[in-house]
């Protein structure tokens, strides 16, 4: 029997952003019906606003963190500046979507500029509601330390896409 490779080690997130761990809620994300499946290219020119985010598994009185990076900057193959954050959206409640979460960082385009790179997106539950606190900067960010920051501990779900820069005769 064949087994089934776990995407998001393939794609080297678990390992390059995230320690191992099991998804307890299941995340859907969403730009305009599109929706992302790990590993899968999607076109910088289709996901310039921010994607609709919805959690299932949790409840009401869980609430979740979602953090949103790019591991690859400035390229793949020498990312000395990774991780950069796009998108951190704090207090979201259980079986609802990020709108009712509370943005900390605002949505970032991405944006890359060498190679394909991987945009990551990462779902915490927090402990306690008001009580993750934004970094200082987009720049340097480590999704890891972040996390041990503010108590979040091991992610419960996440999910990457690939991206390049487009040429005008991709655009068409």
């Amino acid at each position: 029997m064949a087994r089934i490779a776990d995407p998001l080690i393939v794609g080297r997130v678990i390992g390059d952003i995230l320690d191992s761990f099991s998804a307890t809620v299941t995340m859907a994300v969403t730009y305009n019906n599109n929706q992302v499946y790990n590993g899968h290219e999607l076109f910088p020119s289709r996901v310039t606003s921010k994607p609709k985010v919805e959690i299932h598994g949790g409840d009401m009185r869980s609430f979740f963190t979602l953090v949103m990076i790019d591991p690859d900057v400035p390229g793949p193959s020498d990312p000395y500046l990774r991780e950069h954050l796009h998108w951190i959206v704090t207090d979201i409640p259980g079986t609802t979507d990020a709108t009712f979460g509370r943005e900390v960082v605002s949505y970032e385009i991405p944006r890359p500029y060498i190679g394909i790179h991987r945009f990551v997106f990462v779902l915490f539950k927090q402990k306690r509601r008001n009580t993750v606190s934004p970094p200082n900067s987009r720049d340097g960010f480590n999704t890891r330390s972040f996390a041990a920051e503010n108590e979040l501990g091991l992610p419960v779900a996440a999910v990457f896409f690939n991206a390049q820069r487009e040429t005008a005769a991709r655009r068409r």
